[in-house]
């Protein structure tokens, strides 16, 4: 049998290594990309991820909240629409706040920040469980936004906190804990601010200065006059968030109760409702018109003071001067929301009315406003309307009669030219 040739053999060798170096060249390619395929994938999801909690555009946030606004063009919302409800419960928010969250604290863009915050504040209004999703991180970022060199981003972000603190103790208490009550004090005391910043930084005072009770669909505290010396809260109530050391804080601070008494004294508005007049609860709008407008401030400013009321020294500074005065006219003003927060305001300085205008029909007219008091048959002022001279000689527990304290009487503190002649207040 002839044996095989050397040559013969080394064809065969070399054949057999090629056919597998051949094959692992092809597996191993099969293996790379196998790997590229995976790696791609993961870098795809990855991207996903990121996109979807990324730091949103303005184009984005414009479109975002046109979506949530519908035609709700209010200046002050102090409200959701049906229509933006909807959108809230229909889960619009619930992918997109977290992102406007994340473009606040981390946007390079002052412009992007102040729309991420007022697309927040849609998403927050009237909702509860979306109010419920800030945390300590958002906290500290919006507050950081408050003193913005941008100030309608100033604005926007004091306005996602005055919505933000509204009956929510984690809210309430953790603004403050970033500093939120300093810094929108300044942005209050700085009279170069926007009066649009102003607003809202006064506003956000309010809220934070309150304190909230388990109210049923509320989550409002009421309170009462005991024996029309104490103000109290009324009986069966809880509160959930504690605003008092709040209030004892921005009492503390004289220069920020000063400038809010000048502000509230801006108001009530005067004249007819025009597009150059505005009513800040009737026909103002956002988009820059008004930012400027003086009508805008004095509803918020009487709010902060309306809830430093409930602080029993701030109480005395508030009603220690003229600012009571301003108070009486916004409870009469024409705009409801001025008039809503004078008689707040009123209601926590007073155990009854001590306003007695010239002409009832008249807000801007002669006024008299009554000394605090109470006789030692327990009757305030107002119950002195129709009073005899002999009646107007009752005094009170430190020997001050109802012919000094009460206008009805001829005291008080009257404008000049006031008379009792057209006046007369039923009894409370």
């Amino acid at each position: 049998m002839p044996q095989p040739s050397r040559s013969n053999l080394n064809r065969s060798s070399t054949s057999f290594s090629l056919r597998m170096l051949n094959s692992l060249k092809m597996k191993y390619l099969v293996f790379c990309f196998t790997s590229l395929a995976i790696m791609l994938l993961f870098i795809a999801r990855v991207s996903r991820a990121l996109s979807a909690d990324s730091v949103l555009t303005s184009s984005e946030l414009e479109s975002f909240i046109d979506k949530l606004r519908g035609d709700d063009n209010r200046l002050v919302r102090w409200s959701a629409t049906d229509y933006t409800k909807q959108k809230q419960n229909a889960g619009y928010c619930d992918e997109k706040l977290p992102q406007a969250l994340k473009t606040i604290a981390q946007s390079l863009s002052t412009s992007e920040q102040g729309l991420a915050c007022d697309f927040a504040t849609f998403c927050i209004t009237d909702n509860p469980v979306q109010r419920a999703r800030l945390g300590d991180d958002d906290f500290s970022a919006i507050v950081n936004l408050v003193h913005s060199q941008n100030s309608h981003t100033s604005a926007m972000a004091s306005h996602l906190i005055y919505i933000a603190s509204f009956s929510n103790q984690s809210n309430q208490q953790g603004f403050f804990q970033a500093g939120a009550t300093l810094q929108l004090a300044n942005i209050v005391k700085n009279e170069g601010s926007s009066k649009l910043a102003i607003m809202w930084a006064a506003a956000a005072l309010q809220n934070l200065a309150a304190s909230y009770c388990d109210t049923e669909g509320d989550g409002r505290c009421y309170w009462d006059w005991e024996a029309r010396t104490n103000l109290s809260l009324q009986q069966g109530m809880t509160v959930i968030s504690d605003g008092s050391s709040i209030r004892k804080e921005l009492a503390a601070d004289s220069q920020l109760v000063n400038r809010l008494k000048k502000l509230a004294c801006l108001g009530p508005v005067k004249g007819d409702m025009t597009e150059q007049n505005p009513y800040v609860g009737m026909n103002a709008v956002p988009g820059g018109a008004y930012d400027e407008s003086p009508n805008i401030v004095s509803w918020a400013a009487t709010g902060a003071l309306k809830n430093l009321a409930l602080d029993p020294t701030a109480r005395i500074l508030i009603e220690n001067d003229e600012t009571l005065k301003c108070i009486c006219r916004a409870t009469h003003s024409r705009d409801w929301l001025e008039e809503n927060k004078g008689q707040g305001a009123l209601h926590y300085l007073r155990p009854s009315d001590p306003c007695w205008f010239q002409d009832d029909d008249y807000q801007n007219g002669k006024l008299c406003v009554d000394d605090r008091f109470l006789d030692t048959d327990g009757y305030t002022c107002s119950e002195y309307g129709n009073a005899t001279e002999q009646q107007c000689l009752a005094t009170n527990g430190q020997g001050v009669s109802a012919r000094e304290a009460c206008c009805a009487c001829g005291g008080g503190k009257p404008e000049e030219s006031w008379t009792t002649t057209s006046s007369e207040k039923a009894a409370n």
